[in-house]
């Protein structure tokens, strides 16, 4: 955990990259500073320690207020944990929801449809926040913009001033500005709560658009980001339902190549922190390598990962349906 997981945005505003699943530039979460600090978001529980390094290097652990932008794992689960060294050293965290989020992070099981395997540890004593409301952090105000739809309980974190936004994982994802897909993750994904999300997010005409995953988007890419994001979830939808019409849609390679030909998909380079993932991939890599195959993305590995997700997001919606 270096200077290279700590980004200025602004003067206040500052990108962590918690490095996700061991991976850099997989997962971000925000750090604002005026009177008063704010971490939006807090990670997964096993990456919170980097969280909590990369605060301690700028001087600002524990912040004053945590506000979590939705109630899924990896952006949540950190929480206890941060709460917990705060404690350590004397001092409490607020921390801050939407009002739709405060029983879902009371009762985190839910989580398990990510991975059954897992024990998601719950979050009490969560002060619940509301469409309209503004956060004064004493010189720097955040207006909360309900943005529900790819989770039950999704907000938005508006600085008004800055022209800048903090919108969690609900209007979409955009890896290395070169793959951008589609939010509808299980088991709360609501479509129409989605474009209403991206619609609103284009009226406000922001100049940064800042994502969980990946990073602050400037200028044209963050104007062009609603009508991309949309496009892309049109074409991601299709895909799938062609899949589960045909009785293809639990056969993840044949949905990651359809896509990388119907969506237009570049795999991009990601790497690897972890050394137990550097080495386990190297030994994959060497042994395709014997056998005439070629090598392994991490990429590649981590959206099959996705794509498995979105296969539960969109059974669960058309199951309703």
């Amino acid at each position: 955990m270096g200077a290279q997981n700590i980004a200025e945005i602004n003067e206040s505003t500052f990108l962590i990259d918690f490095e996700l699943f061991g991976i850099r530039r997989a997962g971000a979460v925000y750090f604002l500073k005026a009177g008063k600090s704010c971490l939006i978001d807090s990670g997964t529980r096993t990456e919170a320690k980097n969280i909590v390094k990369a605060l301690d290097s700028m001087g600002s652990f524990p912040p004053d207020i945590i506000i979590l932008t939705h109630s899924h794992f990896d952006h949540a689960q950190g929480t206890p944990v941060l709460c917990r060294e705060a404690e350590k050293r004397n001092k409490k965290i607020t921390v801050m929801a939407s009002e739709k989020a405060v029983t879902n992070l009371k009762d985190q099981s839910w989580n398990r449809v990510f991975n059954n395997k897992h024990k998601f540890e719950n979050i009490a004593n969560v002060e619940s926040i509301k469409d309209g409301q503004t956060i004064d952090l004493a010189g720097l105000e955040l207006k909360i913009m309900d943005f529900s739809g790819h989770c039950a309980d999704d907000i938005a974190i508006y600085n008004e001033r800055k022209k800048t936004i903090f919108v969690g994982d609900s209007v979409g994802y955009k890896v290395e500005k070169e793959l951008i897909f589609p939010p509808f993750m299980p088991p709360f994904w609501n479509p129409d709560g989605f474009k209403s999300a991206a619609n609103a997010l284009k009226r406000l005409e922001c100049e940064r658009i800042c994502l969980a995953h990946f990073g602050c988007l400037r200028g044209a890419e963050a104007r062009n980001f609603p009508d991309d994001t949309i496009k892309a979830y049109e074409t991601w939808w299709h895909v799938f339902a062609e899949a589960d019409r045909g009785g293809k849609l639990d056969d993840v390679k044949y949905l990651k190549e359809t896509l990388i030909k119907e969506a237009d998909l570049v795999i991009p380079d990601l790497e690897l922190t972890k050394p137990s993932m550097i080495m386990m991939l190297g030994i994959i890599n060497r042994f395709r390598k014997i056998f005439g195959k070629k090598p392994i993305k991490v990429a590649e590995v981590q959206l099959e990962t996705i794509i498995g997700w979105l296969t539960k997001g969109y059974r669960t919606y058309t199951a309703g349906t």
